[in-house]
Parts: structure tokens; sequence; C-alpha cells
């Protein structure tokens, strides 16, 4: 789609800004900001007569311009939360243009709230697989593998493994893989954490049948997920990470399933196996309010019930 260019210049400029001052933030926050800006300017190019981002038209009527913006999202699917964090990247780049004397004013600061989650934002918030459904869909995956190829059957057994973030997934290394060892070294995670993302044997096995076939086949590229452009190999993006993970979902009949679904079953997982302060660990929080409040699903009263009574029978009672 041709954007005007003169919003992709200046655009441009501000990425390159935060290149200099957050280099190491550039394939991570700033990458997923521009994906953001794009669909933005999309949104402008189609619906607004293609509008200057810093015209003093576009800045004096920005609140109403991101309003018919939000209700365009919505009629593309989008939940609140998604929103919101489209209009943080439009946020962080007038804030960045105002520093830098190119506008007077932040144009929708203090105007526009952000939008509360609703019901759907809830639901994703506190969704979690149980055994059978994770059981379920790598036999499916195993019995249609003309549909369901190897990174995808990898990218799922990595997630339920790791319990790590898609941003985490979508970076990862082979020159980062120490496989006997089970786990990829110096992986950087949320706030710039540099951790280690471990693996235990299914995706172990995934990942030398991987590696063999990219072997076999000549694929060059340091990325472990990657996808073809033209005549060479590139990192996956994190939209199709999703894509993979949404299609994944539809096999065992969820119609809305997410990278962050199976690391709060990761996590959720541990807990009940182990305790909450291991699992704060594993997930890489830095405390076990964020856990528990977050990434722990709530016992219904019937299971309430149930452990009570099997505490009471171990003590005697």
């Amino acid at each position: 789609m041709n954007y005007n260019q003169k919003n992709m210049e200046v655009y441009e400029m501000y990425l390159d800004s935060n290149k200099a001052r957050n280099y190491e933030t550039m394939n991570t926050t700033y990458k997923m900001y521009k994906s953001r800006m794009i669909d933005y300017l999309s949104y402008l190019k189609q619906h607004e007569g293609n509008k200057l981002l810093l015209s003093e038209a576009t800045i004096k009527n920005c609140v109403s311009i991101l309003e018919r913006y939000i209700n365009n999202c919505r009629d593309r699917g989008n939940n609140n939360q998604t929103i919101n964090n489209k209009l943080t990247a439009i946020s962080s780049f007038y804030i960045w243009c105002v520093k830098r004397d190119l506008i007077k004013y932040h144009p929708f600061q203090h105007k526009l709230d952000r939008l509360k989650n609703g019901a759907f934002d809830k639901r994703r918030e506190s969704y979690f697989l149980n055994i059978e459904d994770i059981i379920k869909a790598r036999i499916l995956m195993e019995h249609n593998s003309k549909r369901f190829d190897i990174q995808s059957r990898l990218l799922w057994e990595l997630f339920l493994e790791s319990a790590a973030r898609i941003s985490a997934i979508s970076n990862l290394k082979l020159s980062q893989l120490d496989i006997r060892a089970g786990y990829f070294k110096d992986v950087k995670e949320k706030g710039n954490k540099i951790v280690d993302i471990i693996f235990l044997d299914n995706t172990e096995k995934l990942l030398r049948e991987w590696i063999d076939y990219r072997d076999s086949n000549n694929i060059a590229s340091d990325y472990l997920f990657i996808t073809k452009s033209k005549e060479s190999y590139v990192q996956m993006q994190q939209s199709t990470i999703r894509a993979r993970i949404k299609k994944i979902g539809e096999l065992i009949g969820y119609d809305k399933l997410y990278p962050h679904t199976l690391r709060k079953t990761a996590i959720n997982l541990l807990s009940n196996l182990s305790d909450i302060n291991f699992a704060a660990e594993y997930a890489h929080h830095n405390d076990t309010k964020v856990t528990k409040d977050h990434y722990i699903k709530a016992r219904t009263g019937a299971e309430n019930r149930s452990k009570i009574l099997q505490i009471r029978r171990e003590k005697g009672l």
C-alpha cells in the first residue's frame, strides 16, 4: 500500500532516534510499535484521505480521527487490549515529536481514555488448557502432518515446556541452542532480562528433527522459526506464529487460542505440580503476586472441596 511518503519519513526518523537510545529493544518493542503504526497509516490511507500525521488539521482533529479508528479496529475484531496497544504506539510517536519540536503539544494525551477490558478480554486473560487438550492437539497434529508441519508442532511443545513469551520464542536462534543441556542461552525477555529458555523431551525430539531437515535442505538461517521469502529464509513474524497457534486451537475446538494462553497454561500446571515460588521464577516474574493474580487458575468450589477432603484424609481426619 502506498502510504503517505512524508508520514513514513517522519516515522523512520522516530525509529532511528529510538534505535540510538534503545537499541536493545529495536527488535522487540519498537518492531511491534512499527507494525501497529503501519496499521494506523493504512487506516489513514483508506478512510481519512491519507492525512499527514503532523499536519495542523490532523493534530487539531486527532481525537475524532482516533475515535473513528477505534471503531474501525473493533469492526475488524480487535479487542480493547489490542486497541490500547495500538494507541500506545501512536502516542509514543507523538511524545517523541513534541520532544523534537515537530509539534507543539501531544494531540490526544489526557483527552482519550484507555479502553477498559471487556468480557472478551477477561476471558482471554483467564483462559487455560488442560492436559487432555494438550495431548489431543499433539496427537491430531501428528496425524495431520501436511497441515501442521514440524514448525507448528515445535511451537506447540516449546511454548508449553518453556512458558516463554512470544517475543522471546520468535527471536530464538540456533546459535543460542545447547540441545544437550536442554535450553537456549542468553535470550532477551521482557524488561531486557537475559534468561535461559528451557525445554524438555518433546521439544528436543522435534528440534533434532527440524535441524536435520534444515541441514538436508541447505536452509541457512540462524533463526529457529523461519518462513521463505522469495529465494531466502527470514525470521518468522509474531503474527505468523499467532496464526499457527490459532490454527492448532481450532483443531481441538477453540476458536481463539493465543500463544499467551499456552504460557499461562504452562505456568499454572507447574504451580500445581510444585509451588507458586517456583512457578514465578519459571515465568521470570519479579514477584509471586503477578503470577498468582494473572497466571494461576482459580479453583472452583468443587475443586476446593476435593482438595480439603484429600488433606483431611492424609491427616487421618
